[in-house]
């Protein structure tokens, strides 16, 4: 069986002139579409950072109100959402410190409250010889602030 033949009839004048008509449409169609679809991509990507800011909002008062530090959402949702910072302490020494989520190595696709298994109060360490886990305090939004801003002074 042989391959199947495309014949081309060649086309009269009138012809040729409404398909190349038809083809400047389609091409402007194709651009007008491929801007809407860049479009629609950009509100949905936009959509999806403010639904990721909100339930890191929501997991962040949870964790203020004392309830559970799970469900949590995933790292990569936390960092899409802004949220760049983990903020944990230790109560039995009060110790507090600030995780950057950018820079852990951990799986992005995991919940931001496993991350706790990998972390250990440094000074309880050191002072009890115990390796002791923070709690959660909650996510926070960009970078630490610089120690040497007229606003870190005040603290």
């Amino acid at each position: 069986m042989s391959a199947a033949r495309i014949l081309h009839i060649p086309l009269s004048g009138r012809d040729r002139r409404h398909f190349a008509a038809e083809l400047r449409k389609a091409e402007n169609e194709y651009r007008r579409l491929t801007k809407e679809v860049a479009a629609a991509h950009g509100a949905a990507d936009l959509a999806l950072a403010e639904a990721h800011r909100l339930d890191c909002e929501l997991s962040s008062t949870r964790l203020f109100l004392g309830g559970q530090d799970q469900p949590s959402p995933s790292i990569a949702d936390a960092l899409h959402g802004g949220y760049e910072l983990l903020e944990v302490q230790r109560h039995h020494c009060n110790h507090a410190q600030t995780v950057d989520l950018a820079l852990v190595i951990w799986p992005r696709e995991r919940p931001v409250h496993t991350i706790r298994r990998a972390l250990y109060c440094a000074k309880c360490e050191k002072g009890h010889g115990k390796k002791r886990r923070p709690d959660l305090i909650g996510l926070r939004l960009g970078k630490v602030p610089d120690p040497t801003s007229p606003a870190a002074a005040m603290r």
